[in-house]
């Protein structure tokens, strides 16, 4: 039986309303504690990720720090620990100094803490756009911290996300770095046609909204993208009266409901 599923039965009943610590007596170990899944659930419910996904085309600065969580088994301490993350060669396209900033040599695990966290820093590039680059991540033991998780079972009630390993091995961790930027959960076709980054980007330039915004359920309700759309036409329709249309990247005229064109249209040629 695997070693993980051991911890499990020497956990208190009592645990089981602290599972975020999974904490246990016994071997002083370090791992990769990053969980992801879905929006509506707890996130003490999602499941545990040998992966991260950091999306440059859901911001607008050019660096993004990723944080990635580490949690230890054993008691805490009344003092800072020390620990070691290196990158894994075997698992990293990404290149030090131009796709993101070196680690530094130890990180730390402070007093009476149970976790940690690890920023890495990246820096967008144009191939970002086209392919993921990915930074593998994997931790060292040391004096204070054994690696005991090279098994990590899935666990009941772990469970609420799109995507649940049945085991991976969670001394190591990779970060996946794209420039795509994905269609928001709070885009409606109806109100403004076919998804492009470009649209979202100028709809966010002209009337101050930001990507994380349109995840947002509770700010990009069905009534505010009426109100979105029927402002953004308005920019658009003027472009277009002026001469100056605004276009996406492949020629046709940028749409939303309440245009005066129609959708998928190109601009008339004016010669």
């Amino acid at each position: 039986m695997r070693k993980l599923l051991y911890i499990w039965i020497l956990l208190p009943l009592c645990i089981a309303c602290e599972r975020d610590l999974m904490s246990y007596e016994g071997e002083e170990a370090i791992y990769f504690a990053v969980q992801s899944g879905h929006s509506y659930a707890s996130e003490k419910d999602w499941p545990y990720m040998p992966y991260t996904l950091a999306e440059f085309g859901k911001v607008q600065e050019d660096t993004m720090v990723v944080n990635i969580k580490v949690m230890i088994t054993g008691p805490e301490k009344d003092y800072p620990r020390p620990f070691r993350v290196v990158v894994n060669p075997d698992s990293t396209t990404a290149r030090e100094g131009i796709d993101y900033r070196a680690l530094v040599d130890e990180y730390t695990v402070e007093a009476n803490r149970s976790y940690a966290y690890i920023p890495v820093l990246f820096y967008r590039q144009p191939e970002m756009k086209n392919d993921t680059v990915t930074l593998g991540l994997k931790l060292v033991a040391n004096d204070h911290f054994s690696l005991t998780f090279k098994e990590f079972d899935k666990m009941e009630g772990f469970t609420s996300g799109s995507v649940v390993f049945e085991q991976f091995d969670a001394t190591m961790h990779k970060i996946l770095v794209t420039d795509i930027m994905p269609k928001p959960s709070q885009w409606s076709d109806w109100e403004f046609g076919t998804f492009t980054p470009e649209k979202l980007n100028r709809i966010c330039l002209e009337l101050g909204y930001t990507y994380a915004d349109f995840q947002n359920p509770q700010k990009i309700t069905m009534v505010e993208q009426m109100v979105i759309s029927r402002k953004f036409s308005e920019i658009l329709n003027k472009a277009y009266y002026d001469k100056k249309p605004i276009l996406e990247n492949d020629g046709r005229l940028m749409w939303v409901s309440g245009c005066v064109y129609a959708n998928g249209a190109y601009p008339e040629t004016n010669e």
